[in-house]
């Protein structure tokens, strides 16, 4: 297969907007009431073990992809076995993206048009980039990075004064328990699906930043999504926040400066477009990644096409309606997530830690000999 380099910027870029994906205009679980911006910031903080583990592996086994590492430590057999594991991880992710896209489109946008027609022309938008390469993913998602930062700016600092901020008091008022649970599912969806990264940016120009773009990602990513969560809590309140699938667009529609700038929502729609195209490219990309490496193909292109048709497949028929798709997302999927996103890269990382400390010894033997 052809080596892609990206850069640190464009690595970052692709990363923020794979983060900020389906979270920020669906909102984050809601069980804790006006305490759910707390989780946010609890779940970050949470993943920061995470983010070293998947840095410390690339340290340990540089230029390889996750797929590579899996074959590298685990060995050929297991290694394609969990491999395949994981390609179904991101192959689900990339249809639950498709998903969420189609059921707003259904319930805001078209709602006279089959759910269909959007999600199949958002995967092949997402099949006709990944043919590209990551090269072209990466400088398209620099280009859209900031627009979709100065469509949030806007809308935060128009929304200002339809902003009431005895939302946030009582704080705690649910008690600790549900803002136990918003943090673990916030931590598994969006910010330790990063794990997709590790599929993705074996090909980074410079391999010291890894670091850089796994903390700066999720720094920036986490910002933006608290701010979010804070404008869609102060403006919406708890109790109307629980109630809606997509709190974004709807805050988004309640700006109103002077009767003359409104309608503020089709710009929060358009950038919410833009992260669904990203991480959705992203996760097709990691999947042929690693159908490529599994099957031993010369090109992870050969099956783009089919993996995007696949996906568009499944992403029509997976869940019955919304409600069963959001309750998946916000109660089955941190439970579901969880060995993908913490225990297989765990065991992965100290089974690479003893790999590679043998490596070296069997290396330093032979010059002691001499």
């Amino acid at each position: 297969m052809n080596k892609e380099i990206i850069s640190t910027g464009h690595a970052i870029s692709i990363a923020v907007l794979f983060i900020m994906g389906t979270s920020i205009f669906m909102g984050v679980p809601g069980e804790s009431g006006n305490s759910n911006w707390i989780a946010v910031l609890l779940a970050m903080v949470l993943v920061v073990p995470l983010l070293l583990i998947y840095a410390r592996l690339h340290v340990l086994l540089p230029g390889k992809d996750l797929f590579d590492m899996l074959i590298t430590v685990f060995g050929g057999v297991l290694g394609r076995i969990i491999s395949c594991l994981y390609i179904w991880y991101t192959f689900h992710l990339g249809t639950l993206i498709l998903r969420v896209f189609g059921e707003f489109s259904r319930s805001v946008t078209l709602t006279e048009t089959p759910m269909l027609a959007p999600m199949l022309c958002l995967g092949l938008l997402c099949v006709w980039i990944v043919k590209a390469g990551i090269e072209v993913l990466g400088r398209s998602s620099n280009l859209l990075l900031l627009f979709g930062l100065f469509v949030n700016l806007v809308i935060v600092t128009l929304a200002f004064s339809k902003m009431e901020y005895h939302h946030l008091l009582p704080l705690l008022d649910k008690g600790w328990k549900p803002l136990f649970n918003d943090t673990l599912g916030t931590f598994s969806f969006p910010f330790a699906e990063i794990i997709v990264f590790l599929g993705a940016f074996a090909n980074l120009s410079n391999k010291s930043s890894v670091r850089k773009v796994l903390f700066g990602s999720v720094a920036i990513a986490g910002t933006i999504i608290i701010m979010a969560t804070l404008r869609n809590l102060l403006m919406l309140g708890p109790e109307v926040l629980s109630s809606l699938y997509f709190p974004a667009y709807v805050s988004a529609g309640r700006i109103n400066v002077g009767d003359f700038l409104t309608r503020i929502e089709a710009s929060s729609a358009v950038a919410f477009v833009i992260t669904t195209f990203i991480k959705g490219s992203l996760c097709l990309y990691v999947s042929c990644i690693g159908v490529a490496k599994v099957f031993k193909l010369k090109s992870y292109r050969s099956v783009v096409l089919q993996m995007g048709l696949l996906m568009i497949y499944f992403a029509d028929f997976v869940y019955k309606n919304i409600m069963e798709m959001y309750y998946f997302s916000y109660h089955i999927y941190k439970i579901y997530a969880f060995p993908f996103q913490v225990i297989i890269p765990l065991i992965l990382w100290i089974c690479a830690e003893i790999v590679v400390s043998r490596g070296k010894n069997k290396q330093i033997a032979p010059q002691s000999q001499q």
